[in-house]
């Protein structure tokens, strides 16, 4: 992490001693010491320092200093059990309970190595970070100050009032809200219902993220009652002000408690609750198979209100007894639904349909097929109620003797193989909560130090 003394040049940084309860000096195998006991208090040009005792190596360019350690810099206050200041490199290791306490961040930890120069800090131990947006813990990480960044691997976990996130990498550009995560990546928005798994994910300022890597998302409704779960290679959530979008890309998946689908990619706006599949897409809806390049799913508080398939789309229908497909080909297709059954379906233009009917035995007994510029048909109870037909180009009555439940109209597809099942599991974070105390009883200094902070807070000025 930081050069070793034999790749650059240092001026030595002269530490003067300000008081001290007791001081002696030594010769010993490392040179002269200084022995300094009880309250010591020293500084540098950029350091103010105490500690309840310290030894300086004069030969040696370093001090060890023990017990209630407090630095204080123009831009931080750090708090350690045991310190070795390398007076030559500005490179110091803190052991213990080590706080940091900066412009914009606390971190605690159990050892940190720092360089005062650079203002860098690692961290090869668990780290804990707080800020006003939430609390940070991972395995081990490094911070840098100037830019207000941050590295943080094993185990990293991110919480806040609003969003959880957890993986094995983060970095971080806090200063730009800019954050990227690699492996095992699991992300849940508590105010938009909503989790999500992949193996990357990175995220802005401007309310956008991606996910990648066998992406996956969850979501509930508003009343809790219906979830929707969406995978693919790439998933893009875009939350601003009032809009909220998510698309996916490569390989969509999509299941929910009244329909799933398949496509090449998505696009759901959470403003106008329209979800629409580009790319040989698939739609089930209860026995109704739809597919078409684009197909349009109009939601209305999550529940289906209609569906539109464009160009060329094809539904079919198995019959419930006889399981013969009911078929229906055209440019455009509309499918319009009333408390989650189908009302009413338009065809146009170029439509054409081939619909079976049974006997009073329930048994096949002949087929209708039918082309016509438009077609719209009115259903109740899932059964064809009405249906009306405009310019009519062929009709024919088909009967059980030409074996009409092998007839087929171009490209026909029915695959019940493909549609997407519900999830064996739900997504959960796979770590424990993060601890809402720190890492360790906080140092003494430092609990007088933050008694002042609130003392300051409460006076009048």
């Amino acid at each position: 992490m930081f050069q070793s003394e034999s790749k650059q040049a240092y001026a030595q940084t002269q530490v003067r001693l300000l008081f001290t309860e007791s001081l002696r000096g030594e010769t010993t195998e490392l040179g002269r010491v200084r022995i300094l006991r009880g309250n010591v208090e020293m500084e540098t040009d950029d350091l103010h320092i105490l500690a309840d005792s310290v030894y300086q190596y004069l030969d040696r360019n370093f001090i060890d200093a023990f017990g209630n350690i407090q630095i204080r810099t123009e831009n931080q206050h750090i708090w350690a059990d045991t310190l070795r200041y390398n007076t030559l490199t500005d490179i110091s290791r803190f052991r213990g309970r080590v706080v940091v306490e900066g412009p914009s961040a606390r971190l605690f930890s159990q050892e940190m190595l720092y360089n005062f120069i650079f203002e860098i800090a690692e961290f090869p131990r668990q780290i804990r970070m707080e800020d006003e947006n939430g609390t940070l813990q991972a395995d081990r990480g490094f911070y840098f100050s100037l830019p207000d960044s941050a590295a943080f691997y094993g185990n990293v976990q991110i919480a806040d009032a609003t969003q959880y996130a957890e993986a094995d990498t983060l970095y971080a550009v806090r200063s730009a809200d800019f954050f990227k995560m690699r492996g095992n990546v699991y992300l849940e928005d508590f105010e938009e219902r909503t989790r999500m798994r992949g193996g990357f994910s990175q995220s802005d300022s401007t309310g956008f993220r991606e996910l990648r890597d066998h992406a996956r998302l969850q979501r509930v409704n508003e009343a809790r009652t219906d979830t929707t779960f969406l995978a693919a290679d790439r998933i893009e959530v875009t939350n601003r002000d009032t809009l909220s979008t998510v698309d996916g890309f490569g390989n969509v998946e999509i299941w929910a408690e009244r329909y799933a689908a398949l496509s090449e990619q998505s696009t759901y706006n959470d403003q106008t609750g329209l979800f629409r599949l580009t790319g040989d897409a698939r739609l089930w809806q209860k026995d109704l198979q739809l597919s078409g390049e684009t197909i349009d799913i109009q939601l209305i508080d999550d529940e289906i209100e209609s569906l539109f398939a464009f160009p060329e789309p094809v539904a079919v229908t198995p019959d419930s007894l006889t399981g013969r497909f009911n078929q229906i080909i055209g440019d455009s297709l509309r499918i319009y639904f009333d408390a989650g059954e189908i009302s009413k379906m338009r065809v146009e233009p170029n439509s054409e349909m081939i619909i079976h009917e049974r006997d009073e035995n329930d048994r096949p007994e002949f087929a209708i097929q039918i082309s016509a510029e438009r077609l719209i048909m009115h259903f109740n109870e899932g059964n064809i109620d009405s249906l009306k037909y405009y310019r009519t180009i062929d009709g024919r009555y088909i009967p059980e003797a030409l074996n009409p439940g092998e007839i087929r109209l171009q490209g026909f597809q029915y695959e019940p193989e493909r549609r997407p099942a519900k999830p064996a599991e739900w997504l959960f974070p796979s770590r424990d909560p993060i601890p809402e105390e720190p890492l360790f009883p906080l140092p003494r200094r430092n609990r007088e130090f933050l008694d002042e902070q609130d003392i300051s807070a409460i006076e009048p000025e």
